[in-house]
């Protein structure tokens, strides 16, 4: 864990049921033995950030959106999120908009493992330009090779500049489909 200080983020009234403790949330789930969090960052509802896990970690060389597991210490599912997503690419959360899945599941050794996915807003840095490039993003070499800013088109087609994009989870692609849909509507953006 991370002795990363979580800035203030706003998030959408809909997310209440979730700004609750591991534990918490766990007492109320008996069958879920872990809990992961995913945060996909769209910019200006055209692209989505997606890194390349390392050769040397699980799912080895596959794409996702950063995320990663909740622990006891985080003080909310909402507060896991905008650490992992710092820890992953350095971006902060400015307002998490949506729950956009909260039904994938894996077995895992330990029992079922739950993956919540939010869309979420990230705060401009100092050098983005009107907010009208994409966040500078700083990837953690342990986890994390590469990153593109893919479009839907490129989601769907499973390629991005000249790169064949391979999800860690086939869920991730409709996912992230959801989301782009959700982007357009203005879902919990309020």
């Amino acid at each position: 864990m991370s002795s990363y200080s979580i800035p203030d983020f706003s998030f959408s009234s809909s997310l209440n049921d979730l700004n609750v403790s591991l534990k918490t949330y766990l007492s109320a789930h008996p069958t879920v033995a872990r809990l992961i969090v995913c945060a996909i960052v769209i910019h200006k509802s055209s692209h989505v950030l997606l890194v390349q896990r390392a050769a040397t970690d699980g799912f080895p060389n596959c794409w996702e959106c950063p995320g990663g597991g909740v622990d006891n210490d985080d003080e909310t599912i909402l507060h896991a999120l905008a650490r992992e997503l710092h820890e992953e690419t350095g971006l902060v959360v400015n307002h998490v908009r949506a729950l956009v899945d909260d039904k994938t599941e894996f077995k895992g050794r330990e029992g079922t493992w739950r993956k919540i996915t939010f869309l979420v807003e990230v705060k401009a840095s100092d050098t983005d330009e009107e907010d009208l490039e994409m966040p500078k993003v700083s990837l953690e070499p342990l986890e994390h090779q590469e990153l593109v800013w893919a479009s839907e088109e490129e989601i769907e087609c499973g390629r991005v500049g000249g790169k064949d994009i391979k999800f860690a989870y086939q869920v991730q692609k409709e996912t992230i489909k959801v989301a782009f849909g959700m982007a357009r509507e203005g879902s919990g953006s309020g």
